[in-house]
């Protein structure tokens, strides 16, 4: 682990508002909820912001807590150290011309600013599992004390949205180290506070706050904001000051404990893919700990009664949440390549609790509710993800445990689903599609003068047909040394007639251990082809 930033910046990047404007920081929870912004401290999308809680984890995601603007009185001076873009075209306060350096400490990012003779650092990051932000400021270096203001912005916002003030009234209440800001009852609170300073509430909105990215976009581009509590506080040479916003109650104010966790956090994700690479650790290069790092803030905890430590993967920030398509493709890399196969399984065993109908989720709706499963290829994606696990781990009693699940998928198949994916039994092809529903990797839809239509990977608007049983002919695959599955099947009693001779036909005479590995195999190969544009085959008929 290299002790030496592998993301780091200077004046000339800090200093220049485009380039530095052009680099974004996030730190996350591992729940969903996440800060990001900047590095010249501006905020360019709807999207960023300190804290961003997944209320519903890992969705139901809600900016709480826009930005901090700080101002420190140093030597006579005032120094004001947040940027902010204006609706009017104005950059005021310009911050990021104060920044001497910014980078990464481990997952946290560190602003150091330059005040006259004095060095202020600036830290931000989460606590795992809370929707809990912390900012640790820290005078470095200065012939004299610092005082130092901060106005807290906050907002209460699905995360896709924005905020136009009218007549809002929040409702902030003074307690202890701070105040507590109710948006309207029945919201979820947010407290702001701080052990080291005093607390004002306050209510002014700052309107037309401007983002740059949403005009690009070709979206809404600005919105209000509320200054709810002003802090006071003072900063001797060596000393520190941590600001806590929080959905909690109850959150830790102390900011070098939690400073701590955190660092012990990403200190033992970087332990665990050396112990997994004992012959690659010596000679990896220094920043592949920063990937490491990088690939846990995908990995959500997705909470089940029966799988209360399932975990999913967020598709992409800042504006996906988990898709189970994404999240199969994704699985090995993430967790299996950083030596987190107790993470993969997790993963595994949460998302079969939600196999409906022999499918996979394509994605789990933003405000909660029943996911969606409008997807032909994310139940192929997850027989590979379970092939790679496996191969991985010898992990026997967990693929057992899963067998039922892939049994029953096959059969689904077989006997047809929704959206009209089935087998079709005049050549064992894979079938899907009809009008108005997306199933591939595009997720995306067309509207004509015929109607919408579905968009296909090569530009044809018809359902894909791929082969993922013609492998189980073959018995190749017991080189994989699969365990023996027979008797973990599902009862063969309640199928028809029609579905177990068409099973038997798929996974032929070879006994079930071979065939479940045939399958996988197959299934492997299939959800590629389903991603190789020139390799899929279309049904005109049905673009209607």
């Amino acid at each position: 682990m290299s002790e030496q930033a592998e993301i780091q910046f200077g004046r000339e990047i800090c200093g220049d508002l485009t380039a530095a404007e052009s680099r974004e920081w996030l730190v996350t929870n591992g729940i969903g909820g996440y800060a990001s912004g900047t590095i010249a401290g501006s905020q360019t999308r709807r999207y960023h912001g300190l804290l961003v809680a997944a209320l519903q984890p890992p969705v139901g995601r809600t900016q709480l807590v826009s930005a901090i603007d700080e101002i420190v009185h140093y030597t006579g001076a005032n120094f004001s150290l947040a940027t902010h873009r204006w609706a009017s075209g104005a950059v005021e306060p310009q911050g990021f011309l104060l920044v001497e350096d910014f980078h990464l400490e481990g997952s946290t990012p560190v602003w150091t600013y330059a005040l006259a003779d004095a060095l202020l650092e600036k830290r931000i990051w989460m606590r795992q599992g809370e929707n809990t932000t912390y900012i640790q400021y820290t005078l470095v270096r200065g012939s004299g004390a610092l005082e130092m203001e901060l106005k807290a912005l906050v907002n209460y916002r699905d995360f896709h949205s924005l905020t136009h003030a009218g007549d809002w009234r929040m409702n902030i209440t003074p307690i202890d180290r701070g105040v507590k800001v109710q948006a309207y009852d029945g919201a979820a609170p947010i407290y702001l506070k701080s052990s080291a300073a005093g607390c004002e509430p306050r209510h002014e909105w700052y309107l037309d706050c401007y983002f740059a990215a949403e005009t690009e976009r070709g979206l809404s581009d600005r919105e209000d904001r509320l200054f709810a509590a002003l802090f006071r506080t003072k900063l001797e040479a060596g000393s520190s000051a941590t600001f806590v916003l929080t959905t909690e109650a109850t959150a830790s104010l102390n900011g070098e404990t939690i400073r701590a966790e955190r660092a012990n956090h990403d200190v033992k994700l970087f332990q665990e893919w050396q112990e997994q690479n004992e012959a690659l650790a010596g000679e990896a290069p220094s920043w592949i700990w920063q990937l490491i790092l990088a690939a846990d803030q995908f990995i959500v905890k997705r909470s089940l009664p029966e799988e209360p430590e399932g975990r999913s993967i967020i598709a992409g920030y800042h504006w996906f949440g988990d898709w189970g398509r994404d999240t199969m493709i994704a699985l090995p890399g993430l967790t299996l390549a950083t030596g987190l196969a107790g993470v993969a399984r997790q993963i595994l065993l949460a998302f079969s609790r939600y196999v409906d109908g022999g499918m996979l989720p394509n994605n789990f709706p933003d405000a909660g509710g029943k996911p969606e499963y409008n997807t032909v290829d994310a139940a192929l994606w997850f027989f590979e993800a379970v092939r790679q696990y496996f191969a991985a781990t010898q992990d026997a009693a967990t693929l057992q445990k899963l067998f039922p699940v892939l049994a029953g998928m096959i059969d689904a198949h077989i006997a047809g689903t929704r959206y009209n994916i089935r087998v079709d039994a005049a050549d064992g092809l894979l079938y899907a599609g009809g009008p108005g529903v997306q199933l591939t990797w595009m997720d995306a839809k067309v509207c004509n003068s015929r109607g919408w239509m579905q968009k296909s990977a090569t530009g044809s608007s018809r359902p894909a047909r791929v082969n993922p049983w013609r492998s189980t002919r073959s018995g190749s695959t017991r080189s994989e040394r699969w365990p023996d599955l027979r008797g973990y099947s599902e009862n063969p009693a309640r199928h028809t007639k029609n579905s177990r001779i068409e099973r038997n036909r798929v996974f032929k005479s070879s006994g079930m251990q071979t065939a479940i590995a045939a399958s996988m195999s197959s299934i492997r190969r299939a959800s590629e082809m389903t991603h190789h544009f020139g390799r899929i085959r279309f049904l005109p008929s049905h673009c209607r």
